[in-house]
């Protein structure tokens, strides 16, 4: 459930925002980042995503706001492709690994409350765990930032095979737990669905409820998510994921090359154990309200915000991972949020805490569409200007 760093797709539309220059140096002067007009931004998203909708390069839903005010929200492509069922912004979308934020912001909670801190070691928590390495020396820290050195369990291909045997979260353990750390916690950084596997175990373990039931009362209840869910809401159809994949596809391809990515769920499906690394189902404008929420200091103190929105270690996406959050500092505009992909699912939520910016692009194929939407309005959003 991981997200995938992708190429910008600004070749496909060159439409530039009036006044915008490209990043040159002008003597010794540093260029300052002034935040382009709205209608302009607006106008030039639309358009670009519109472009590579046209072009069967996005299939989604996309919502651009600030301070809480919608300047997009739109959807493009279809839901349902036999159906002919288009996506709209009221359209729940799986959200692979963008769901690792609702994990996040609750371990976080669980810190201020004095549960449990960044430094607790996983043994201190879930003293059963099988290796002792990492027992002795992952901490909470670790498993956020992903750092722990923990394998990654999407990358064990009998995984995939056998999730039908999991009932269980101590269920996910033989495909990682008895495997030696791949390095030092805290010296290098590697993606783990494991890590956030673990997280949601120790939710569990230090409240004794259901990781889903703490979530839900923690965060989409106060907010009011109510097309945010674990499991698939009839009431809420989610769009369905397309893949080009063959070898990931569960049913032959339409005309247009696209395969089915996973058979229509019907309500009340989900695999929910697997839910704090990732999926559930939300709308744009759901995740929208959690980044505004977050940047408004009122899912968590503002010093616990700053806390977990801060970079602490190299990331291979050009940035810098904080705790459960993926951080950049793109000409000193400082961005926030997670990415996510699976075959048919492609999703970005990415926010800007200085600028009160939110951007929420979610997509139900595997295109590179949803990052180059994200990637081309970072890159407007923090273009330097002369002064």
């Amino acid at each position: 459930m991981r997200g995938r760093t992708q190429s910008s797709g600004r070749n496909l539309l060159m439409i530039l925002l009036a006044g915008a220059v490209a990043l040159t140096a002008v003597g010794a002067h540093t260029m300052p980042v002034v935040a382009p007009p709205q209608k302009e931004l607006a106008a030039d998203l639309e358009a670009f995503a519109a472009a590579l909708a046209a072009h069967d390069q996005f299939s989604g839903s996309v919502l651009l706001a600030r301070h809480g005010q919608p300047l997009v929200r739109r959807g493009y492509g279809w839901a349902d492709r036999t159906r002919r069922r288009p996506n709209t912004p009221e359209t729940p979308f799986m959200l692979s690994s963008v769901g690792k934020v609702f994990t996040a912001v609750t371990i976080a909670k669980l810190i201020e409350q004095k549960q449990l801190s960044f430094d607790t070691t996983l043994g201190a928590l879930v003293p059963d765990y099988p290796l002792a390495d990492a027992r002795d020396h992952v901490t909470v820290g670790h498993l956020l930032t992903m750092s722990s050195g923990i394998q990654d369990l999407f990358r064990v291909p009998v995984f995939w095979s056998e999730i039908p045997t999991i009932k269980s979260p101590t269920d996910f353990w033989k495909y990682f737990a008895a495997t030696p750390l791949q390095f030092r916690p805290g010296t290098q950084w590697a993606y783990s669905n494991s890590n956030f596997l673990l997280l949601g175990l120790i939710v569990e373990r230090v409240t004794h409820r259901a990781f889903t039931s703490v979530v839900e009362e923690q965060i989409f209840r106060p907010l009011k998510l109510t097309t945010t869910s674990y499991i698939v809401d009839g009431a809420h159809p989610p769009a369905l994921g397309y893949t080009r994949t063959a070898s990931s596809a569960v049913g032959p391809a339409d005309a247009a090359g696209w395969y089915p990515a996973w058979s229509e769920p019907k309500p009340g499906d989900g695999f929910v154990l697997a839910v704090p690394a990732g999926g559930g189902y939300a709308t744009v404008g759901d995740l929208g309200r959690v980044a505004e929420a977050l940047m408004s200091y009122r899912l968590l103190s503002a010093e616990m915000t700053r806390r977990v929105l801060s970079g602490v270690i190299e990331a291979d996406y050009g940035g810098r991972d904080g705790y459960g959050f993926e951080t950049r500092v793109v000409n000193g505009v400082r961005t926030a949020g997670h990415r996510g992909s699976l075959a048919g699912s492609t999703n970005q939520l990415e926010f800007y805490p200085d600028l009160g910016y939110v951007l929420v692009v979610l997509g139900n194929t595997d295109s590179d569409g949803t990052q180059n939407i994200a990637t081309h309005v970072r890159d407007l959003i923090a273009a330097p200007h002369p002064r």
